[in-house]
């Protein structure tokens, strides 16, 4: 993108002094190299030492431009001023050196001190400069020992970061390290039906990219052998790491392969409802269907799948928006291999005939799917599943702060581009004010040479002309990014917000079938009968071998509580097998809700993409307005004809 520019930092010096980044001695952000290596001869306090050390640990051997925005998060500043002093020290190359990391904290104490933070303040203080107040930065070093390398998926490790509960958290349900709590996600590897189960890693996998455009050919997960840990049910000594390879167009929030538009009939003879044709590629047919069949395949989805994350469908108070809602609860459904397979939904796709027709004559299974819990696990040790599960209220938390960091993220993106569409329309206002109107060319009264237009005017009105068209292509372009911006970006936000709910939404379903406390009150029932039960059995054991002075046995009051026994046990079986498929199901959710955030890399490339493009293409505007700009005629005295 440099060779766009004038310069290579648009935002900085526009003179050929400071900006000459085109030498050999250059850097990629306009200053030579003797510029960046002023500090190299300056006697440095020791506390810039302190902190390349703790800088480098926490890298693991080299600085990012993220270790560097941690190292300056302990000097106070605010977040704006510590991205000036970020952008100021990067030089593009992939680490920082620390010559660059020097002059960081030479303008985070520039800046300490209510002095510019840049490189030239750096320059002009560097004999007399402050010394940078970076408390805590020993926290840093400590961080740096607790954590553990990130290595390649063929030999897996996980770095423990307290805040994070999907790889920490289902450590507090245990007595146990944290770094051997990856049971959070476990062994997972999801079949195309959605079915879990473990899994050595391929010998061929060496690498964390090994697995991207190639999640179809077949399940990868990968193990790492560590000590077990003794008491309770036991841990496994593998710790399994979440690799979930399945149908890859699940996770492209993008897709869309359902087409629904209103149909120009209207159902009903009396009362008239809306009708809506919808088309998809997968079953390559058209039917019509009613927001009522829409709201009925939502609601058998709960009952089939109470304990799986599936779309939700937008309310009908939203006639605007309800196609676009539609639409995308439709390709919701058609993403996830299970509920793609499932009977009524490709009825409910591919059946020509009115749904309730089909519903009524179908005799489709509307019950809770059931599965053998422990089949489905497969390799994946009961242990780390319920550790999992022990943390349920920490990943509700992790989910309840993405549902408000999307959400803050689409309204920020909507007002963007509300104001970048106003600021557009705004630009072509002004625009219209430059194009010159058809004036006459003489007056009626007074002399006629003062209203002739010279060479000068007429050279004038033309290059205001160019001008007008300069503008309107820019404040075209600003409408169109604002559009954009609210049709594509924010709409990929809202379905990756439209997941968090979907989440959150199964979670609170999880939370209120949870079988634990009955499951704890069948038990102490069972113990108590037990121990009565015991009471009557040495009682009649007395008394057989006592006199016949000792009454007689109580047969039936044993024969009761056997049969109270009996019934209790059955029970808590049913429960303990429904709380394993709650646990399990959980488990599974939870890793492809992880997997969702891989959309995350498309959202924000299409992004900056759309960006880049259309500053390009207004940075072209621009420069042709300000060619047109020096053509307009200058000598006052060339406008007197």
């Amino acid at each position: 993108m440099s060779d766009l520019y004038d310069i290579l930092d648009p935002w900085g010096f526009s003179d050929n002094s400071n900006s000459a980044a085109t030498g050999a001695g250059s850097t990629g952000s306009g200053y030579s190299d003797s510029t960046r290596s002023c500090l190299d001869r300056v006697i440095l306090p020791p506390i810039y030492t302190i902190a390349y050390s703790a800088a480098i640990k926490a890298g693991s051997g080299s600085i990012t431009r993220d270790v560097l925005q941690r190292v300056l998060a302990y000097s106070d500043l605010p977040r704006h001023i510590i991205g000036q002093i970020i952008l100021a020290a990067d030089t593009g190359a992939p680490m920082i050196s620390q010559q660059d990391f020097n002059l960081a904290l030479a303008m985070a104490a520039l800046a300490q001190k209510n002095m510019p933070p840049s490189i030239d303040t750096v320059l002009f203080h560097r004999d007399d400069l402050p010394v940078p107040e970076i408390d805590g930065i020993e926290a840093l070093l400590t961080d740096a020992d607790m954590e553990i390398p990130r290595q390649s998926i063929s030999s897996p490790a996980f770095a423990d970061t307290s805040d994070d509960p999907w790889l920490s958290a289902a450590a507090k349900g245990a007595d146990m390290p944290v770094a051997s709590a990856t049971a959070a996600m476990g062994a997972v590897s999801v079949s195309a039906d959605g079915v879990v189960s473990g899994s050595a890693p391929p010998a061929d996998l060496t690498n964390g990219n090994a697995g991207k455009g190639q999640q179809n050919q077949g399940v990868v997960a990968a193990a790492e052998n560590r000590s077990s840990i003794s008491g309770g049910g036991g841990v496994s000594s593998q710790t399994f790491v979440p690799q979930i390879s399945m149908d890859t167009t699940q996770w492209k929030l993008d897709v869309e392969d359902v087409s629904i538009k209103e149909s120009a009939e209207r159902g009903g003879i009396v009362f008239k409802h809306t009708n809506y044709e919808v088309t998809t590629r997968s079953f390559t047919a058209m039917v019509v269907r009613r927001y009522n069949d829409f709201f009925w395949i939502s609601n058998y989805l709960v009952r089939r799948y109470p304990y799986r994350m599936h779309p939700n469908i937008p309310p009908k108070g939203f006639p605007d928006n309800r196609v676009k809602g539609l639409t995308r609860f439709s390709s919701a459904i058609l993403r996830i291999p299970f509920l793609r397979r499932d009977a009524l939904v490709i009825q409910f796709f591919s059946n020509t005939d009115e749904f309730a027709r089909v519903v009524k004559v179908g005799n489709l299974d509307m019950d809770a799917e059931e599965f053998d819990p422990n089949e489905e696990a497969g390799n994946t040790p009961w242990a780390e599943i319920q550790q999992t599960y022990m943390a349920f209220d920490d990943f509700y938390g992790q989910v309840s702060r993405d549902e408000e960091k999307y959400r803050v993220q689409i309204t920020a993106l909507e007002k963007i581009a509300r104001y970048t569409q106003a600021i557009g329309d705004e630009l072509y206002a002004y625009s219209d004010t430059l194009r010159t109107l058809n004036m006459p060319t003489e007056s009626a009264t007074g002399s006629r040479k003062f209203y002739m237009l010279s060479k000068a005017k007429r050279a004038l009105n033309g290059n205001l002309n160019e001008l007008s068209m300069s503008f309107g292509d820019a404040s075209l372009l600003d409408k169109s990014q604002g559009e954009v911006m609210k049709t594509m970006s924010a709409e990929y936000l809202r379905r990756l917000y439209d997941v968090v709910i979907a989440m959150k939404l199964m979670m609170d379903r999880i939370r209120q079938m949870d079988k634990g406390k009955e499951i704890l009150r069948v038990r102490e029932r069972i113990d108590a009968n037990r121990k009565a039960l015991g009471l009557l059995s040495g009682e009649s054991a007395t008394s057989v071998s006592s006199t016949a002075a000792s009454g007689p046995v109580d047969r039936s009051g044993m024969e009761r509580l056997e049969k109270l026994i009996g019934e209790d046990t059955a029970d808590l079986n049913k429960l303990e097998l429904e709380q394993q498929c709650i646990e399990l199901r959980f488990y599974q959710e939870l890793a492809r809700y992880k997997c969702y955030e891989s959309f995350l890399h498309t959202h924000y490339h299409r992004f900056v993409e759309e960006r880049i493009k259309h500053h390009t293409l207004a940075l072209n505007a621009w420069k042709q307005a300000l060619v047109t700009a020096d053509d307009l005629p200058t000598n006052p005295l060339d406008f007197i004809s």
